[in-house]
């Protein structure tokens, strides 16, 4: 689960090595990241679009709002330059507030070319805090919306979905995203010993220990029952930092000894 957003850290020689115990063979899936302003977010999540369109050679989109992109610019993965390129098959398209975004979930079984991922950056910043019933409704469309794509047969049936949304619990229950996304990553400042100031951590966190669930929630029908099965909550943390336009990879932590040269699936940059 976390290949997409670890594979564009810059690893030390300690991590380069663990990484070879971690899988690069992910099924299609719904996939919610959590973390708070300055923790990486952002890159993580165009690292995570970059990932599946270089893996693909298909386009991925990266919706967002233009202010905050411009103001934040995300940072590339450490070997991806700038006229690397899988940065032509990321499309970009900005929003304005949360309409836009039902606008754009309401039409994606219309959507024609295929997509190797569909990121939405900033929640948050899309739909306010105080509006759940926004919140739940644009959720919905959205997730509907991109399993009717896949659905549709037009070459997106492998087509990822990320959402990223700020890591505050009080003001925007996790129950309400659990209903949704089989797979929560949280980013949080990283308390492990030996992490350095400015460290963060990304790990897994179960739907059923994110929060309690407030009414039924909808079995997942289909493919997306298989990937709910297959989507276990992991027990691998990785630490990472920003440092000198890239992010970091620190530590990686719950890996079992790494595989022998050779063996294994390589997390690494296509």
């Amino acid at each position: 689960m976390l290949a997409p957003f670890i594979s564009g850290m810059m690893p030390t020689p300690a991590t380069a090595s663990a990484l070879r115990s971690l899988t690069a063979a992910l099924p299609a899936t719904d996939v919610l990241l959590c973390g708070p302003s300055a923790s990486g977010r952002s890159s993580l999540a165009l690292h995570f679009a970059l990932y599946h369109a270089a893996r693909s050679m298909l386009p991925a989109m990266f919706l967002c709002r233009q202010e905050a992109l411009e103001q934040a610019v995300p940072m590339l993965p450490y070997n991806c330059s700038g006229d690397d390129p899988s940065l032509h098959l990321l499309h970009i398209k900005y929003l304005v507030n949360h309409v836009d975004l039902q606008r754009f979930a309401a039409c994606l079984h219309l959507l024609r070319g295929a997509y190797s991922a569909i990121v939405v950056e900033d929640l948050a910043g899309l739909v306010r805090t105080d509006d759940r019933n926004a919140l739940v409704r644009t959720v919905a469309m959205l997730v509907e919306g991109v399993r009717s794509y896949r659905a549709a047969g037009v070459g997106g049936s492998r087509c990822a979905l990320l959402v990223t949304d700020s890591s505050d619990e009080a003001r925007r229950p996790r129950y309400i995203h659990d209903r949704w996304f089989p797979a929560t990553l949280v980013l949080a400042p990283d308390s492990l010993q030996g992490g350095h100031e400015g460290s963060y951590t990304i790990s897994a966190v179960a739907p059923s220990c994110a929060g309690q669930h407030h009414g039924p929630a909808r079995a997942p029908r289909g493919s997306d029952a298989a990937e709910a099965q297959h989507q276990a909550p992991s027990s691998v943390q990785c630490s990472y930092r920003a440092a000198d336009g890239h992010l970091v990879l620190e530590a990686l932590h719950g890996l079992g000894p790494a595989p022998p040269d050779g063996a294994g699936g390589p997390v690494a940059w296509p």
